[in-house]
C-alpha cells in the first residue's frame, strides 16, 4: 500500500502538468488550405486563469513519422508568449515547393506546443514540467483542384479482386476513414486515409454482392456515412 501511495504521488507532477497544457486549445480539429487564398488561419486559446505559456507552431509532413519543420510551409508567429485568457491567430502561409503538386491535394499536419511558464514559487526547485503538442490534419488544397469531399467520395470505387476487397480513389482529394465495414462488419484493416489517386487491395475477403459502407470526416470534423455501395 505504502508502494502504490509513493508512486501515485511521484506522478502528481504529471498529471499537473499534463492538466496545465490542456488549458491552451487550438480552433479547429482540422485545418484546410485553399490554393487560392495567400494564408490560412487558426487560432490558438490559453484558457488558463493565471498561467501564460510558450507557444512554438509549425508543419510537417504527414505519415512519415518525422515531425520536422518542412520548408514548402512558414507559420507566423512562429514562437510566442500566450498570456492566460488570451487568444493568438496563426498564420499559415504556403511558400512553395516541387514537391507539393498542384494537380492534386496534399495532406500534411500541423503542429502546435505548448510549454508552461514556470512560476515565482517554483523558481530553483526541482519541477517536472511537461510541453504537450496538438497536431491536426493539414489539406493543402490546391486552386485547381475542384470539387467537394462529397464528390471525392462518390468517385471512390470498390471492387472485389481475386476474392479480396480492393478499393481506388480517382478523386484528387484525400479521404479520412472514420469507419469502413462490409456487410456491416467493421474492417479493422481499413487505412486511416485514402490518398488521392491511390489503389490499394485490403487484406479482407469480398465478393460480388456484398455491401461496403464508409464513414468520413468532412472539412468541418464531423462524421457523414456515404451511401452504401454493393460490390459487382
Amino acid at each position: 500500500m505504502r508502494l502504490n501511495l509513493c508512486f501515485l504521488l511521484a506522478l502528481l507532477p504529471l498529471w499537473h502538468s499534463a492538466a496545465a497544457n490542456a488549458a491552451v486549445t487550438v480552433g479547429a480539429t482540422r485545418l484546410i488550405y485553399d490554393g487560392a487564398s495567400s494564408e490560412a488561419n487558426l487560432t490558438v486559446s490559453n484558457r488558463e486563469d493565471t498561467s501564460p505559456y510558450l507557444v512554438q507552431s509549425w508543419v510537417s509532413r504527414f505519415g512519415t513519422g518525422n515531425d520536422e519543420s518542412v520548408d514548402s510551409f512558414i507559420v507566423t508567429p512562429p514562437l510566442f508568449r500566450l498570456d492566460a485568457n488570451k487568444e493568438n491567430i496563426l498564420r499559415v502561409i504556403f511558400t512553395g515547393g516541387a514537391d507539393v503538386p498542384q494537380d492534386r491535394e496534399s495532406l500534411f499536419l500541423m503542429n502546435v506546443k505548448a510549454i508552461p511558464a514556470m512560476s515565482d514559487d517554483q523558481k530553483g526547485k526541482n519541477v517536472l514540467q511537461i510541453a504537450l503538442k496538438t497536431t491536426i490534419k493539414l489539406f493543402y488544397r490546391p486552386a485547381g483542384v475542384k470539387g467537394s469531399l462529397k464528390d471525392a467520395v462518390a468517385q471512390v470505387g470498390w471492387t472485389s479482386t481475386a476474392g479480396a476487397l480492393q478499393f481506388n480513389n480517382a478523386s484528387k482529394l484525400h479521404v479520412v476513414v472514420s469507419e469502413l465495414t462490409l456487410n456491416g462488419l467493421p474492417i479493422t484493416q481499413a487505412p486511416d486515409v485514402l490518398r488521392p489517386g491511390e489503389q490499394r487491395e485490403l487484406p479482407i475477403q469480398a465478393k460480388a454482392g456484398d455491401d461496403v459502407s464508409l464513414s468520413y470526416i468532412d472539412d468541418y470534423g464531423s462524421i457523414v456515412t456515404a451511401p452504401l455501395i454493393r460490390i459487382h
